[in-house]
């Protein structure tokens, strides 16, 4: 590299400049000193002497602008190379002072440098591309994979809402949405059952105490799990295992979902268990389990409850005269009017045997238990069927004894039964065709 530096180069113009102006100066000095000794007129040759100084002059500065326009020109002209996307520009830095072969210098690594990093930059743009056409290739692979999950997925959804009897609703109990299954075993269609609230195949033999516990469960955030008696929409009926979620977001619930299970035959199953098959009136078996769960339940809602036990006056007559034909068509139309007056939740009817039925009513007063007891009885005379030995009235009549029971009472289940059946056997000492009501027990 030279060693001389652009203020050194500067420095040595301007003495150069300054030593040509004093020789002038001199040189018109001594021209003037001369033609005064010698006695000619200067004027010609000071003008000559002036042009001459001036175009000097004028080179010298021509000379010094180009001297520093050059490696300015040059720096432009790289720099537009390197724009147009150039890189390969170098400045040949001998031929310039320290200054400009310093910013030349620094011009030319930023050249290598920007050249580096574009070619790093192409190779990571072919290593891209490399890994782009790998990821296109796992995309297409990703998507053909979920297309074919969510397909999948969209069976499992379809058997679910084929196979599966569910429904969601919003916090205030409507529906806003129902399976297939759901409509299928509720004859509903989802344009009907959407929007609509659950008590739309709500069944009036399901008690009002079994909705309230139900809602007082899942409005706490918990899960409630039951059997529900639902009807359908032709009248139907069908039971179904159900359990419902709620549905919590952020700890708010949102809305509930209901899951349920078929199980209509097993409660039919279950019915015929415990129904008499002749009159379709509950059986002696059922009468048995019930009873017990009835006093308690009389006790923890401080009620009354009464058992009424009923026998066919003279039934054996009435089959000797009339064949046992005739006498089981006598006992299914009384268990017809056993059903009309129990049909309310809570109330039953039982074939208890024979010509022998049992009636559990509750939640009322003496002077309502004998009066339905008497709608009972006079509803079965109004039968008319005609019994000429019946010593109690011209038709078929039944004598009806009742036990009283109230939650102080201290009576067993077996004493309850052994009481109506006391009560019934004065009914018929009494002359048959009425309604002996016991004491409180």
């Amino acid at each position: 590299m030279k060693k001389t530096t652009l203020l050194q180069r500067t420095v040595v113009w301007l003495i150069a400049i300054a030593m040509f102006f004093f020789l002038l100066l001199l040189s018109i000095i001594w021209e003037l000193k001369q033609s005064v000794l010698q006695g000619y007129d200067p004027s010609l040759t000071l003008i000559v002497m002036y042009f001459i100084g001036v175009s000097i002059v004028i080179g010298l500065i021509i000379k010094v602008f180009r001297s520093f326009s050059k490696p300015i020109t040059e720096l432009t002209e790289n720099a537009l190379k390197i724009a147009d996307g150039d890189y390969n520009v170098h400045f040949n830095i001998e031929n310039y002072d320290v200054e400009w072969q310093f910013l030349m210098s620094i011009f030319n690594q930023m050249s290598v440098e920007t050249q580096r990093k574009i070619e790093q930059l192409n190779n990571q743009n072919e290593i891209l591309f490399t890994y782009k056409e790998q990821i296109e290739e796992l995309n297409q692979r990703l998507a053909k994979k979920i297309k074919i999950k969510s397909k999948q997925l969209q069976g499992y959804l379809d058997i679910i809402d084929n196979y599966v009897i569910t429904s969601q609703t919003d916090i205030y109990g409507t529906i806003t949405y129902a399976s297939e299954a759901f409509c299928q075993i509720s004859g509903y269609t989802k344009e009907e059952l959407i929007g609509e609230n659950h008590r739309i195949i709500r069944h009036p033999d399901m008690p009002s105490e079994l909705f309230r516990e139900l809602w007082a469960t899942i409005s706490s955030g918990k899960i409630w799990h039951g059997e529900i008696k639902n009807r359908k929409s032709d009248g139907g009926d069908y039971w179904v295992d159900t359990t419902i979620t709620p549905n919590i977001e952020e700890g708010e619930i949102t809305g509930y979902t209901a899951v349920r299970h078929d199980i209509t035959d097993q409660k039919l199953i279950e019915e015929m268990a415990i129904t008499d098959s002749m009159t379709g009136l509950y059986n002696r078996r059922f009468y048995a389990k019930i009873i017990d769960d009835e006093l308690d339940r009389v006790k923890r809602h401080h009620s009354s409850l009464a058992l009424m036990m009923l026998d066919v006056d003279n039934f054996k007559l009435y089959n000797d005269s009339y064949g046992h034909h005739a006498g089981d068509t006598v006992l299914s139309k009384i268990a017809n009017v056993l059903k009309f007056y129990t049909s309310r939740c809570g109330e039953f009817a039982f074939r208890l045997g024979g010509e022998e039925f049992g009636v559990i009513v509750s939640d009322m007063n003496e002077e309502k238990y004998r009066a339905l007891a008497e709608h009972i009885r006079t509803s079965v005379e109004k039968l008319a069927i005609v019994h000429e030995k019946n010593d109690a009235a011209p038709y078929v009549s039944v004598s009806i004894g009742i036990a009283l029971y109230y939650p102080d009472s201290l009576m067993t289940s077996d004493e309850l039964y052994k009481e109506a059946d006391t009560q019934l056997y004065r009914a018929k000492e009494n002359g048959r065709n009425q309604v002996v009501i016991g004491n409180e027990f």
